[in-house]
């Protein structure tokens, strides 16, 4: 994991100093974590991207990793892959794909993809957009350690995705933002996700910001009983931008 931390993060800051014209983000912070892991760990983020008034192209990833006396209690890892179609205009279609990875929280390997339309409003200090997509999920579940506890099998799942988002300048160098995921499996509305992030992000100085968020996540149908619904973080990094 440490080494494939290090091999993302060198490709991040070799192609921003290769296209100019792109931008790129590195974060590095740590978190306290409430529910399938109660803990304090490290977490690395970072993403290169390019937009122009045609395409933006965005790829990103985070990892988490805990210990505890030696023994890890955390282990995390998503990428996300992202294309949007004349990202300035109100409205804008777009298709990601994401592998996701935590057997903490019931997931050997989760590989989306997606496709939908953005829907947005901006001015100069703020940004407001709607998303609405269809995905597509391939799920492989964590074995229990008691089999009696599995309440769901490997799955191919069709999910919906609802996403509003607000990001708001609050004088000169701070800005709010939100945002929040609702997925419900097509099939059965009973079964959904929601991940909600409430960020502030202070400039310290022009690359460096310190940032301060909250985290939030809820599974209504978990792969299995010993896995909880919620998960909660408190999260304080710092981010490099380049």
């Amino acid at each position: 994991m440490k080494k494939i931390s290090l091999l993302l993060v060198v490709f991040l800051i070799s192609s921003t100093l290769i296209f100019a014209q792109w931008s790129g983000k590195f974060k590095l912070g740590g978190s306290y974590y409430s529910g399938n892991v109660n803990k304090v760990d490290l977490r690395s983020t970072g993403s290169v991207s390019h937009k122009d008034s045609t395409f933006e192209f965005s790829t990103s990833y985070k990892t988490i990793y805990g210990m505890n006396e030696k023994i890890e209690n955390n282990r995390e890892f998503s990428s996300i892959v992202k294309f949007d179609w004349q990202p300035y205009a109100i409205v804008s279609p777009f298709i990601a794909f994401n592998p996701y990875h935590n057997i903490y929280k019931g997931y050997d390997l989760r590989i989306t993809g997606l496709g939908g339309l953005k829907f947005a409003w901006a001015k100069p200090n703020f940004n407001y957009s709607l998303s609405i997509a269809g995905m597509y999920s391939i799920e492989k579940y964590t074995a229990p350690s008691d089999p009696a506890d599995i309440q769901k099998p490997d799955d191919e799942i069709i999910r919906l995705s609802v996403r509003p988002k607000i990001k708001q300048k609050l004088g000169k160098n701070v800005v709010f933002s939100h945002y929040t995921f609702y997925k419900p499996m097509v099939t059965d509305f009973g079964d959904y996700m929601i991940e909600s992030k409430t960020s502030i992000t202070n400039k310290l100085t022009s690359i460096l910001f310190l940032d301060m968020s909250f985290e939030y996540e809820y599974v209504s149908k978990t792969p299995s009983e010993d896995i909880l619904n919620e998960d909660m973080a408190f999260v304080i990094s710092l981010i490099v931008k380049i």
